[in-house]
């Protein structure tokens, strides 16, 4: 069931030729709760630069963007990757993203490898110039490592243009 979301999302993400009109380069600022589906959670944050522009000109609508999270136990994740903008409304926007990046687990949970892949979903919210958004991510090394046992994180985010 979760790899025929994962696929309907994928498909939706690369073929979809409906996109967000905006252009402006963002920030987000995301707070959250990091390993929502275990019992040892913590406290997430995360700042990302969300670029305006098309991926090398792409007929898509893919944009780049590049993250860092910290969350409570000194887990860090640097990251990469590239989102769609979908609007859903004039208010309302969805985003599914993919973003590769080095995971550092600190005291956090051991994910089994340093190259971990995040996979993510965003509702957001446009309040004039911002947006607040929804995100539901996870997190895994796509068995590259010896271990795989990859983590989920919810979080709210304030998107706001420069």
């Amino acid at each position: 069931m979760i790899k025929k979301i994962y696929l309907t999302l994928f498909i939706t993400f690369l073929l979809g030729n409906f996109s967000f009109a905006d252009e402006k380069d963002k920030w987000s600022i995301s707070i959250g709760q990091f390993d929502v589906n275990d019992t040892v959670d913590s406290s997430e944050f995360r700042l990302e630069l969300l670029y305006g522009n098309n991926f090398y000109k792409n007929n898509y609508g893919l944009k780049p963007f590049i993250g860092a999270m910290l969350n409570g136990d000194s887990g860090k994740y640097a990251y990469t990757g590239l989102r769609k903008d979908i609007a859903i409304s004039k208010k309302w926007n969805f985003t599914p993203s993919f973003a590769l990046g080095y995971y550092d687990r600190g005291d956090s949970k051991d994910l089994g490898y340093n190259l971990e892949f995040r996979s993510q979903v965003e509702f957001s919210y446009a309040m004039g110039e911002s947006r607040i958004g929804f995100n539901l991510n996870h997190i895994s090394n796509a068995s590259l490592g010896d271990t795989n046992p990859g983590t989920e994180s919810a979080t709210v985010s304030l998107i706001r243009s420069f």
